[in-house]
């Protein structure tokens, strides 16, 4: 089995057993103190889950090649401890950015160095060119000895136009205020740091993006009049009035 370096010999028996169990998408191995993730193809249960979510062998196989190509350019992305037609075993990146920001028993300065770190993970794949393609702050993980790694290439994309940086961007932010239920400090942490640190052309790419939901708006107010814990809906909402309130296009 292909690996960036050979597995010990406890991880080695340990994926083993665990390709030998019946197929689970996403596994934990605890192996000799460290984490890894065993990660196989999704079975739908359903032709239309499967229409919604696309081909699961294919999703494998960008993973893997997004995360190959990403460690040769030394961009912020996990290991791979070791690969195989129907299966990819990463090393584990720390804990999701989303929960440390809730964290509340974090000081308030450390979970805001941690979610700067997040965006400028982005902001760097941006730099080189790469798309994430669906960068929730869920999606981004921190550990202290590696900083900030992005997980979960399966919509990756190299040489991306300037619409999927923008996209990027406002998925990005838009995860921030959904985590946060609203704009917060951490919201104007997460923009300025990610603002600050990607190139110039991201930013108004997001901003077009986002304006182009404008006549979803109302149908989106009048719904949270309904249903006022809506989280994504009320998040789209947000975004918007951030960025456009003012009519101005920069942003906050």
């Amino acid at each position: 089995m292909p690996a960036d370096s050979p597995l010990s010999p406890a991880l080695d028996a340990a994926l083993t057993a665990a390709l030998a169990l019946p197929v689970q998408r996403v596994l934990a191995l605890d192996v000799e103190g460290r984490r890894y993730w065993l990660k196989r193809p999704e079975r739908h249960k359903s032709w239309i889950r499967r229409l919604q979510k696309g081909d699961p062998a294919r999703a494998l196989a960008a993973d893997r090649e997004g995360l190959q190509a990403l460690a040769a350019r030394d961009l912020p992305a996990p290991r791979i401890a070791a690969a195989g037609e129907d299966f990819l075993l990463i090393e584990d990146a720390g804990r999701p950015v989303s929960r440390i920001i809730r964290d509340q028993n974090l000081p308030e300065a450390e979970r805001h160095r941690v979610l700067i770190a997040a965006a400028e993970a982005l902001a760097k794949l941006h730099r080189a060119g790469v798309v994430h393609g669906r960068p929730k702050i869920r999606d981004i993980c921190w550990n202290a000895g590696r900083g900030a790694t992005l997980i979960d290439f399966e919509a990756f994309r190299d040489g991306a136009a300037d619409d999927a940086l923008g996209r990027d961007a406002m998925v990005f932010l838009h995860s921030v205020l959904q985590v946060r239920r609203g704009r917060d400090a951490f919201y104007d942490t997460a923009a300025a740091a990610y603002r600050a640190a990607a190139p110039e052309r991201a930013w108004p790419a997001m901003c077009r993006r986002v304006k182009r939901f404008r006549w979803l708006m109302l149908p989106a107010r009048l719904a949270l009049a309904v249903k006022p814990k809506a989280p994504e809906l009320r998040g789209a909402v947000i975004l918007y009035r951030i960025l456009f309130a003012s009519g101005n296009d920069a942003g906050p």
